[in-house]
């Protein structure tokens, strides 16, 4: 089979750089600008950053830890400098640095989790495929290797032109990079309820157990089974990450964000006593609070602290709206966490009974202006204290200056001197100083008339 110009580049690329990331911009300067128009040859995972991006920097060694982990695989493993390359950045939509992107074609799926090795590497081989083929058997060693992970399995015939086997297989495309997608015929799951092959059926695996989808009056549609998969794509209680937020923000729930830091030795207890009690009720009460609320946990406050636009500190419970930006807080202390008093909260906020605060208005973002330069003068303080006395404290002493040498300083007014004057003032001056007055302007001698 022969090989294209891209795919013979890449394998040269792949063979000189044997020990680090494919860098296009360093190997090949033209390369890359040819990708626009082949890029549905193979399967890249890209890097898109800047020289001068912190977060890329710290990110190099573990994007390398990356490129070992698929070496074997079909993937092509590549960063681009989005400052040379500005035009091929701006076409995949990249805002901010770095961004990591998987290319498959017109596929084009954005990693919004953790920026691990594990994580990454996970999300190229979700990215790799719509859905897999698994036999009878095998669903065990699935259920073994992706056990911390959500997998959807379709059990039915297998013949491409079904109509819900397609229908599996777009939704698939959509939330790959989120589950894991498997297709089995009719015998793979003997102890499903479906044991004709007149039927399908899909089921959803996770938390040690699984779920069968239920369609509507037993009719299987499209938009149903979409909805369902995409309410089930997430574990009942999982740990996300600042930037995961937002795809959560899609399954139309209410958000219960618990922020936990168990590897805080001063508080230990106590954070692992509020993990402990948010879990419990997700998953003990999934029935009666799984239609509305989606929970999940973290282990820093950054992000509740970017949604209330305050300081709090773990741990701590935020309940969020993601489509009005209304949030809740429980009006007791964490140390008097317990089932029951959670469930009340929760049951306040579904029944509308508790008070909102955020929101979109006027004053909400003024104050979110605010908020954004505060946090900003505060990551650049610390960060580097140097850095902070040059872009605040040089400014703010030049102003200060220049403000009091024009509000402070006296003025003073020079005399206009006419030439008459000038004359005058050649005029001899007595011994006394002052000039002597002719005798016709003398008042003495003036008569009256």
């Amino acid at each position: 089979m022969k090989m294209s110009s891209l795919q013979k580049s890449a394998l040269f690329l792949k063979r000189i750089h044997c020990s680090r990331v494919i860098n296009i911009v360093e190997a090949n300067p033209p390369f890359f600008s040819r990708f626009l128009e082949q890029r549905s040859n193979g399967l890249w995972l890209v890097e898109f950053y800047a020289p001068w991006c912190g977060h890329c920097k710290k990110l190099e060694p573990i994007y390398h830890q990356v490129d070992q982990e698929l070496r074997n695989s079909n993937v092509h493993v590549a960063k681009l400098d989005c400052t040379r390359y500005s035009n091929v950045a701006s076409e995949f939509g990249v805002k901010g640095f770095p961004t990591i992107k998987f290319i498959n074609g017109k596929n084009v799926y954005t990693h919004k989790g953790d920026r691990s090795k594990e994580d990454i590497t996970q999300f190229a081989l979700r990215a790799k495929g719509s859905q897999k083929d698994i036999q009878p058997g095998e669903i065990l060693d699935v259920r073994t290797e992706q056990h911390d992970s959500v997998f959807f399995l379709f059990v039915g015939s297998l013949d491409p032109d079904g109509d819900l086997l397609q229908k599996y297989t777009l939704i698939a495309e959509r939330f790959i990079v989120q589950a894991y997608f498997y297709a089995g015929n009719n015998n793979i799951l003997p102890q499903v309820k479906n044991q004709t092959s007149q039927q399908s059926l899909s089921a959803c695996f996770k938390d040690n157990g699984y779920l069968e989808y239920e369609a509507p009056d037993g009719v299987p549609t499209m938009s149903s089974l979409e909805s369902w998969i995409s309410g089930e794509r997430y574990k009942v209680f999982p740990l996300i990450t600042g930037g995961s937020i937002n795809d959560l923000a899609d399954l139309g729930k209410y958000l219960v964000i618990i922020v936990a830091d168990l590897e805080n030795k001063e508080l230990k207890l106590l954070h692992e006593r509020v993990k402990e009690v948010a879990e419990t009720v997700a998953v003990k009460f999934r029935d009666k609070f799984h239609s509305k609320f989606q929970f999940l946990w973290m282990t820093d406050a950054e992000t509740i602290n970017s949604i209330t636009m305050s300081f709090l500190e773990a741990p701590n419970i935020l309940v969020l709206d993601p489509e009005t930006h209304m949030y809740y807080q429980p009006d007791w202390h964490m140390k008097d966490i317990s089932v029951q008093i959670l469930i009340d909260f929760l049951e306040t906020v579904a029944e509308g009974r508790a008070v909102p605060q955020g929101g979109t208005g006027f004053f909400q973002r003024l104050k979110r202006v605010f908020y954004d330069l505060l946090v900003t003068i505060l990551s650049v303080w610390q960060s580097s204290k140097w850095l902070f006395l040059v872009m605040f404290g040089l400014p703010t002493t030049v102003i200060g200056i220049v403000c009091y040498s024009l509000c402070c300083m006296e003025t003073v007014d020079d005399e206009i001197v006419s030439d008459d004057e000038d004359d005058e003032s050649d005029m001899p001056m007595t011994k006394s100083g002052f000039e002597d007055i002719p005798p016709e302007y003398n008042t003495d001698h003036v008569k009256a008339e």
